[in-house]
C-alpha cells in the first residue's frame, strides 16, 4: 500500500506540473523569513553555544553532513525551492561571512534570512522576523538587478511556527494560561512583515500557519496534547482574516497559507500509510530523553543516540521534522490529497495550481536526497 500510494502521488503530481504550462516561466527568487522550520544555515557554525544544526548527526539524510538545518535533511525552504526549480536559498549568515560578490548568482535565486529560535517578538534572543526584513532591505539595496519586475516575480516564504507562544509558555512553567492575549499582537506582527515586504515590491507570499504545538515529542506520549488547541484555532482564524483583508486592499498581492496543523494531523492519522512509526519519539535524542541531539561531553563523546530507522520517523529531534516528514508535509501542500479531495492550502487548491495561476512553472518534489 505504501508503494502504491506514492506511485499514485507521483502520477498526480506529474500531471499537475505539465497541465497548462503555456508560456509560464520560473519564479525569479525565493526569499525566506522566519524560524528554525525555514533556517538554511543562519546560526553561526563557529559559535559552540549556537551551532547545534552544524553538528553531527544533523544532515544525516541530506546532504550527508551538517548543513545548518534543524533536521536530518531538507526542510520546507529546500522543498519550496525544488517546487520553483531553484537552488536551495543561501543563508544570510553565509553572505556575511563570505561576502556578496562571490555569491551574487546565488543571491539572485534565493536567500534565507530565517534563523532558528526567531519569532515575531524577542522570544529566545535571536533576530526577530522584522529584523530579518531589515537585513533583506540592506541586502537588496547593495545588490544590483533587483528591480520592481524581478521582485514582483519572486516568492516569499514566511514561517512563524509558534516560538512566541512556546517562549511564553516556558516562562510560565509550561502553562498556556494567558497565551490567548498574545495571539493578536503576534498575528499583527506577521501582517506588518507582509506589508513591509509588499512595500518593497514583493507580491507573492506563502505565509505558513502555526505548527501543531501539541504534537511535539514527549516521553510516554500517545497523542497530541490538546492544551494548545484554543491558541492554534484563534491564531489560525485571525491570520486567515487578516491576510484576506490584505488580499482585498493591496493591489496585485497573492497569498497562500499552508495549514501545518491539518497536514500534520492528516499524516499522523495515516501514519502507517506513510511508513511512519513511534510518532512522538524523535530519531535523535539523549538516551531516555527528548533534547540534546548533537550534544557531546568534554571528551567529544556523543551524549545522544540516533535511531536506525530515520526514514520511519516524523520527528528528528525535540521539535523538528525529519527529511521524510518534511517531504510528506510538502507533498500535501504541493498536491493536496486528490484521492480524498483534501486541500492543505488556504487561498488555492494546492501550491502547484497557485504557481500556475501566477504564470510560474512548478516542478515535482522528490523524496530522493540528491539535488
Amino acid at each position: 500500500m505504501h508503494a502504491l500510494y506514492f506511485s499514485s502521488l507521483f502520477l498526480l503530481s506529474f500531471l499537475n506540473i505539465f497541465a497548462g504550462k503555456g508560456d509560464a516561466e520560473k519564479a525569479e527568487t525565493l526569499f525566506v523569513f522566519g524560524d528554525s522550520y525555514a533556517d538554511t544555515g543562519n546560526h553561526d557554525p563557529y559559535n559552540e553555544t549556537l551551532n547545534q544544526p552544524w553538528r553531527k548527526p544533523y544532515g544525516l539524510t541530506w546532504p550527508g553532513y551538517p548543513a545548518g538545518r534543524f533536521s536530518s535533511g531538507k526542510i520546507q525552504s529546500d522543498f519550496w525551492a525544488d517546487i520553483l526549480g531553484l537552488p536551495s536559498p543561501i543563508s544570510y549568515e553565509q553572505l556575511k561571512n563570505h561576502g556578496c560578490g562571490p555569491n551574487f548568482k546565488k543571491i539572485r535565486q534565493g536567500v534565507s534570512f530565517a534563523v532558528g529560535g526567531s519569532a515575531i517578538f524577542q522570544a529566545y534572543g535571536f533576530p526577530t522576523v522584522s529584523q530579518q526584513v531589515k537585513q533583506f532591505k540592506k541586502l537588496i539595496a547593495a545588490s544590483p538587478g533587483f528591480d520592481s519586475d524581478k521582485l514582483s516575480r519572486s516568492i516569499v516564504l514566511i514561517s512563524a511556527a509558534g516560538n512566541d507562544y512556546g517562549a511564553l509558555s516556558n516562562r510560565r512553567n509550561g502553562s498556556t494560561e494567558g497565551l490567548e492575549a498574545a495571539v493578536k499582537p503576534v498575528v499583527s506582527g506577521i501582517i506588518k512583515v507582509v506589508k513591509d515586504l509588499y512595500e518593497c515590491g514583493l507580491r507573492n507570499f506563502v505565509v505558513s500557519d502555526i505548527a501543531a504545538l501539541g504534537c511535539a515529542p514527549e516521553i510516554g506520549k500517545k497523542s497530541c496534547d490538546s492544551k494548545y488547541n484554543r491558541i492554534i484555532k484563534l491564531h489560525s482564524r485571525l491570520l486567515t482574516e487578516s491576510l484576506q483583508h490584505l488580499r482585498l486592499h493591496l493591489k496585485e498581492i497573492s497569498i497562500i497559507i499552508p495549514d501545518m496543523v491539518s497536514a500534520t494531523n492528516y499524516i499522523f492519522s495515516h501514519h502507517a500509510q506513510y511508513g511512519l512509526v513511534d510518532l512522538f519519539v524523535p530519531c535523535c535524542a539523549v538516551k531516555g530523553g527528548i533534547r540534546h541531539c548533537g550534544e557531546v561531553d568534554e571528551k567529544g563523546k556523543a551524549l545522544f543516540e540516533v535511531c536506525d530507522n530515520v526514514d520511519e520517523k516524523f520527528f528528528w529531534d525535540f521539535a523538528h521534522p525529519t527529511h521524510r516528514a518534511w517531504y510528506a508535509l510538502m507533498s500535501l501542500y504541493a498536491y493536496g490529497d486528490n484521492t480524498r479531495g483534501f486541500s492543505f492550502i488556504q487561498g488555492a487548491s494546492n501550491a502547484i495550481e497557485w504557481l500556475h495561476s501566477l504564470g510560474f512553472l512548478a516542478f515535482n518534489i522528490s523524496l530522493r536526497t540528491a539535488d
